[in-house]
């Protein structure tokens, strides 16, 4: 959800990766190939498989660079379901990591001089508004791309479902923003937003009189030399597209999920692991990659300077989170939609970037997901393995899901004995505080267990429920389950208390 949380989920830092039991030499490239040494290949091979296993990935690409040169590519376990396998060249759907594209094609048209950063939202977008007309005209471009337009979370989240595949599918997705009210003043506060984003997108469409999709094509995928790379599921480059998977509780179960077009600047774009080496050369080297420059070194520079305040340790700049003291920079980005996660990881004062791309997703693991990337940077700097970068197997937070379902078990079995204990002894509620404690307090509970979770999930994660149902299937499971148990549980108590008496057996004569 791209960060799909309220979040950007921070994956951990290098001052965690520093916390480790053993320091090794940094891997360095052989000077004559540009790859990674072969024992470094192996251990770097090993440790993904471990983490795979640990989090039953399917399917997992890797890329690493190093300065102006491509150090390893690596393709591991399934792709689909027919057993083929994941190579450095099979797409994945890149979630939030997309938002940093989108943010290079605002940046290259800043510097063409079609786009002006302080600008209003309005200048490029006259027909735009939320809730309060005048408190969005005060939103920048600048704002947009730094996540502090005061757009909430929730509104961004909406069109996850939408599989509207027309070319106005951008466009209206941003009309529906109308009825969105702001979080606070533009510019004042942090907050990741999808919307931001794709309002950023349709600006791209507004100045360029061409589809988001096609000058991404034209203006990144192509100078890029990123050829298994697409911005829509139609584009031959997608045909071989890695299946996705959605976690129901521990197992990975393959989902082919909505593409919404109205979201692709803020978490559709595609591409191999391969490619994304490519993007992450151009990020390390001033905007060029081979003999093609996307933007300038003082644009580049401006794109990933710190924007606004993520807490006390991080910024969001421009498509990235920048965090870390001087000389141990570092620039990432995770990226999720229900079905595909990936990371993407800029260390600048090394020289290295990382990307990691994996075709299955699931809210509760997002942190066995976010770790190998970690891991690998671990190793690369030199760092060994701790548990920070390589935990145990997590059996319990997929185990605790089926915790409310125990606690509504438990709840009915003790609520229909004692109703019979009740019947026995012929204690039948009647009225007054009797009636008040034996049948309309525990119904308040039945109805409270049916629809407490209906009303604190979307609030708690600020995301609608049908937007739960497709990146958690086995939480919204639960959560019908549990409500089913809770109102026919209040059903069959109400027939219980004031329908025809059971006839009570008697006790056998001795």
């Amino acid at each position: 959800m791209n960060q799909a949380r309220t979040r950007i989920r921070l994956p951990l830092t290098l001052i965690i990766l520093g916390l480790v039991s053993t320091v090794h030499a940094p891997f360095t490239p052989s000077a004559a190939s540009g790859r990674l040494p072969t024992a470094a290949q192996d251990q770097i091979d090993a440790y993904i498989e471990a983490r795979m296993r640990a989090a039953n990935i399917p399917g997992l690409a890797l890329g690493i660079v190093h300065g102006t040169e491509i150090t390893y590519l690596q393709g591991y376990g399934r792709a689909g379901a027919d057993g083929r396998a994941v190579t450095p060249q099979t797409p994945f759907i890149l979630g939030s990591t997309s938002k940093s594209f989108t943010a290079l094609a605002i940046m290259q048209l800043v510097e063409a001089g079609q786009i002006d950063l302080e600008a209003p939202v309005t200048r490029y977008l006259p027909w735009f508004h939320t809730a309060d007309a005048a408190a969005s005209a005060h939103i920048t471009v600048r704002q947009l791309l730094h996540q502090n337009s005061g757009l909430p979370v929730y509104a961004g989240r909406m069109d996850f479902g939408d599989d509207d595949q027309s070319a106005s599918a951008l466009e209206a997705g941003v009309r529906r923003l109308t009825d969105v009210q702001l979080n606070h003043p533009a510019g004042e506060a942090y907050e990741y937003a999808n919307e931001n984003y794709t309002i950023l997108g349709q600006i791209i469409q507004a100045v360029t009189a061409d589809s988001y999709e096609a000058y991404i094509r034209s203006h990144l995928f192509a100078p890029l030399h990123m050829t298994h790379s697409a911005a829509a599921l139609s584009d031959p480059a997608a045909q071989d597209l890695a299946a996705g998977h959605r976690y129901w509780l521990w197992w990975p179960i393959a989902f082919e999920a909505p593409y919404p077009r109205a979201m692709t600047p803020a978490g559709f774009l595609i591409a191999s692991a391969e490619d994304m080496t490519h993007y992450l050369i151009a990020q390390l080297n001033g905007g060029q990659y081979q003999e093609n420059r996307v933007l300038s070194a003082p644009g580049l520079a401006q794109l990933h300077a710190a924007g606004a305040s993520v807490g006390r340790s991080a910024a969001y700049a421009m498509g990235w989170l920048v965090s870390g003291a001087p000389g141990s920079t570092r620039l990432d980005h995770s990226g999720d939609v229900s079905n595909f996660h990936s990371n993407l990881l800029l260390l600048p004062d090394q020289q290295i970037g990382i990307v990691i791309l994996i075709n299955v997703n699931g809210l509760n693991n997002a942190a066995a997901l976010n770790v190998p990337i970690e891991g690998v940077a671990a190793l690369l700097v030199g760092e060994g393995l701790s548990a920070a970068v390589d935990p145990p197997v997590d059996w319990l937070t997929p185990a605790l899901l089926l915790l409310p379902l125990l606690i509504a078990a438990v709840w009915i079995i003790g609520s229909y004995r004692g109703l019979r204990r009740w019947q026995r002894r012929g204690e039948w509620p009647g009225r007054g505080w009797p009636l008040l404690w034996r049948y309309l307090l525990p119904l308040a509970i039945d109805v409270g267990l049916a629809g407490a979770a209906w009303m604190i999930l979307p609030r708690q994660f600020q995301t609608p429920m049908a937007v739960i149902s497709l990146f958690v299937p086995d939480v919204f499971l639960i959560v019908l389950l549990v409500t089913a148990l809770g109102l026919g549980w209040a059903i069959v108590r109400t027939l219980m208390v004031f329908g025809p008496p059971r006839p009570v057996r008697s006790a056998s004569p001795t």
